[in-house]
Parts: structure tokens; sequence; C-alpha cells
């Protein structure tokens, strides 16, 4: 079970970083389909956040103290990306949401999870992959409105 826990707390201190990115980012794309594909995500990944913390509660733990730290780095992220300009944000949203999908690949492989948290490890990874393809199809229309 420390294993599990372990890994869950981890997972959810990623999602924090995630939702704060997002959520420091939107202000960058004054064109509203992308900032609403930014505000649909920070949404999703805060989703994952709150679905993370009831099944470690449920398991009986508490999250990591660290979340803090995570949360503030994913806005300093946000922030830096912005600096940066529209596509650099979408590539490195790629490269984040991707980066995700591997690492939770990894978890399920090396953790024995229970059904319930595997269930819920697999949603999130469906969850980034379409965050993956938003992403991807919002550099299309930002190619396309030059």
């Amino acid at each position: 079970m420390n294993k599990v826990m372990h890994s869950l707390r981890k997972m959810h201190n990623i999602e924090r970083l995630a939702t704060a990115v997002y959520r420091a980012q939107i202000p960058a794309f004054p064109n509203k389909a992308i900032a609403d594909r930014l505000r649909a995500a920070m949404t999703n990944e805060q989703e994952h956040v709150d679905d993370l913390k009831g099944r470690i509660e449920e398991l009986g733990g508490t999250t990591s103290w660290l979340g803090l730290f995570f949360q503030m780095a994913g806005k300093s992220w946000g922030l830096a990306t912005r600096l940066l300009g529209k596509m650099f944000i979408l590539k490195a949203d790629i490269w984040l949401e991707q980066k995700a999908v591997r690492d939770y690949g990894d978890f399920l492989q090396r953790v024995d999870f229970d059904e319930k948290s595997r269930a819920l490890i697999q949603k999130n990874i469906e969850d980034e992959k379409t965050h993956i393809k938003r992403w991807e199809d919002s550099i299309e229309i930002l190619r396309n409105h030059r």
C-alpha cells in the first residue's frame, strides 16, 4: 500500500502543477477558441486533482504537503511560457501532456494498484491524450489565423 499511496500522491502533485500551468496561460490567448480550450483543460486537470485526492483519502492517506510547491512551479512555468509566445505555449503543453501520459503509464507498469485506482489512472491517461490532440489542433488554429 505504501508504494500505491506514494504514487497517487505524486500524481496528485503533478496534476496540481498542470492546473496551475493552464490557469497562468489562459490570459495569453485573446483568441476565445484557444482560451476556452485552456480553460476546459484546466477544469479537467482540477477534476484529476479532486479525483486523486478522493482516492488517496478513501485509502486512508493524505495528500503531500509538496503539492503547494508543485502548484507554484506550475504557475511559474505557465507565466514563463507566456513570455515565449503562443506557439511555444502550445508546444510546451504538448510536451507536458506527453510526459504525463508516459509517467502515468510507468506508474501502471511498476505499481500494483487496486482496480479502482487503476481505472482512475487509465481515465486520466485518456484525458491527457485528449489534451495533446487539443493542443495540436490549436497550433493549426494559430497557423491559419496569421
